[in-house]
């Protein structure tokens, strides 16, 4: 592959040879069939684990605690839904990278599935992946929290009251 030194070269050359790269959408389906479950993920569990750390672990107010107790939970909860994210999301990634490859030009995801097999998609080289989201997931929600704090909004989490009938009897 050339390099090219003006996006109108680079763009001339992309366009003529769309059929075997699939631009300019081709790879946008199995990037959304990653990013998407991959991102919700994110934002649920994270939530979701700050809220169990505040109802089960830091039983006291959170107010009560340090800050850097509170932004060690922002971390851990980040870790946690990372590691989730990575999970969620790797038969996906797995699938757009193989996509990517030579030997696979002209080949259909479903065909790269197959011959790839439903183990290898779930678990080659996801203890990578879990080590590498889980970690980037807790260091971007610790910086949003850190942010929040040094500006006066505090730490994310703490105990949601319920609202369903069976809670407020």
């Amino acid at each position: 592959v050339s390099t090219q030194s003006t996006w109108g070269a680079a763009f001339k050359e992309m366009s003529a040879n769309r059929a075997a790269t699939g631009f300019p959408f081709g790879s946008l389906v199995p990037l959304w069939s990653r990013q998407i479950p991959y991102t919700m993920a994110k934002f649920f569990f994270f939530e979701r684990v700050v809220q169990f750390f505040y109802k089960h672990v830091f039983t006291q107010p959170k107010a009560s605690y340090p800050k850097s107790t509170q932004l060690g939970v922002t971390f851990a909860s980040g870790y946690i839904a990372g590691v989730i994210c990575a999970i969620v999301s790797h038969p996906a990634d797995m699938l757009v990278s193989l996509k990517g490859k030579a030997s696979n030009a002209g080949k259909g995801i479903g065909q790269i599935a197959s011959e790839t097999g439903t183990k290898a998609l779930f678990t080659k080289g996801l203890g990578t992946r879990i080590i590498m989201i889980g970690t980037l997931t807790g260091l971007q929600w610790w910086i949003y929290d850190t942010f929040k704090t040094l500006n006066g909004m505090g730490t994310s989490g703490g105990v949601m009251k319920c609202s369903c009938p069976k809670c407020n009897k």
